[in-house]
């Protein structure tokens, strides 16, 4: 559907790529990053908005990087929405279509379907569009982007600005929009969680280049660079080095803390490297429950220094007894009623092998061992 080759484009003294990526047709793919990542000017170059400084962008298999805008057949839905005040609704919806002239029985039809999907029977009639609700400006904004029936859908932030519960509501309408209508979907977003929900793949971008792009358990679980790791919340990250490697290709790692950890294509011993694992992943041990076998690598007796509390979850600062080295412990709210820990309790924690992650630190790895089933 859209692939871009070795693109790259300048806004100022930013420099954006070089970046390669392929999208195939129907599929759905978020462009997650921080604020100044180069995400919108990566979009805005890709619809003919910004002109590269050098690469390739191809549509259906056809060169378009030097095609305007308007004869690509794909549709953008900016943050701001640019809804035309001077139009009510309907008249907004259609703005688009009529521009190209469509067919009035297709417009009609199409309108009909949209109205349906995205619930626009209430408000369709409204003349002025500074009434409408945030969620409705949105919905309205949505379908004047879709009606013209267009094979790519570019997305800006587009619900940066709701509330969580509206925001939600859409989110989960644009899954059902990627479904039934089989629009290819590039989403840009800063949002981890809507990425997750949303993406089949998932692109991290950080500053201007492409750090990962893999699927929602390769990004989340397997970070490739050390940016992208505390760029999602990776809050327990080491600094270890290769003792030895094991039979099985595991590593035994040192240097303040002793870990078991997956092995990579290439490990050698001495080798410094970055060793992470998510909060939620390290697992507290009940005393009165036995230690399965895949729990006896990486025990270790720990102390509760703190506890934050966020909703649903606790996580637990915890500090190791024999390192003292300080991790995170993410619980839930059921778990941590169940457990009752307070500060200045005494747990066993295991960092299970297989939810660790390891980076050399002057690059990225291939694992061979997978946990189970991640400008403006």
């Amino acid at each position: 559907m859209i692939r871009v080759e070795q693109l790259t484009a300048r806004r100022g003294q930013f420099t954006l790529g070089p970046i390669d990526i392929d999208l195939e047709g129907d599929s759905y793919l978020t462009l997650l990053g921080p604020s100044g990542a180069g995400k919108t000017l990566f979009l805005e170059t890709c619809m003919g908005l910004a002109s590269p400084a050098s690469g390739r962008v191809w549509l259906d298999g056809k060169d378009v990087t030097r095609t305007v805008p308007e004869q690509r057949h794909i549709s953008y839905l900016p943050q701001d929405l640019a809804l035309f005040p001077h139009l009510g609704a309907r008249d907004n919806i259609l703005f688009g279509a009529r521009r190209r002239q469509l067919k009035r029985e297709q417009v009609d039809a199409r309108l009909d379907s949209l109205v349906e999907l995205l619930d626009l029977h209430s408000i369709l009639g409204r003349d002025d569009v500074s009434t409408l609700s945030g969620g409705e400006k949105q919905r309205v904004a949505l379908a004047r982007a879709l009606l013209p029936n267009p094979r790519l859908l570019f997305l800006d932030e587009p619900f940066s600005a709701l509330d969580a519960t509206v925001k939600r509501q859409l989110q989960v309408k644009l899954r059902e929009i990627n479904r039934q209508l089989g629009v290819t979907i590039l989403h840009v977003t800063h949002d981890q969680e809507e990425a997750f929900m949303l993406g089949e793949q998932i692109a991290v971008m950080i500053h201007g280049r492409l750090q990962q792009v893999g699927s929602r358990d390769d990004i989340y679980y397997r970070p490739a660079t050390i940016d992208v790791a505390r760029f999602l919340r990776n809050q327990n990250i080491f600094d270890l080095t290769v003792e030895d490697i094991l039979p099985d290709g595991s590593l035994r790692l040192g240097n303040g803390i002793s870990l078991i950890a997956p092995g990579y294509d290439g490990a050698e011993r001495g080798v410094r490297l970055a060793t992470g694992i998510r909060s939620e992943e390290v697992m507290v041990i009940r005393p009165d429950r036995p230690i399965g076998p895949e729990l006896q690598d990486n025990l270790f007796l720990a102390t509760v220094d703190d506890i934050l509390v966020f909703g649903g979850t606790h996580t637990l600062s915890v500090r190791l007894q024999d390192s003292g080295v300080t991790v995170d412990v993410e619980l839930p709210n059921c778990a941590m009623r169940d457990l009752g820990y307070a500060v200045g309790d005494t747990l066993q924690v295991c960092l299970r092998k297989r939810s660790l992650w390891t980076i050399p630190l002057n690059g990225t790895a291939v694992a061979k061992e997978a946990p189970d089933d991640q400008l403006r």
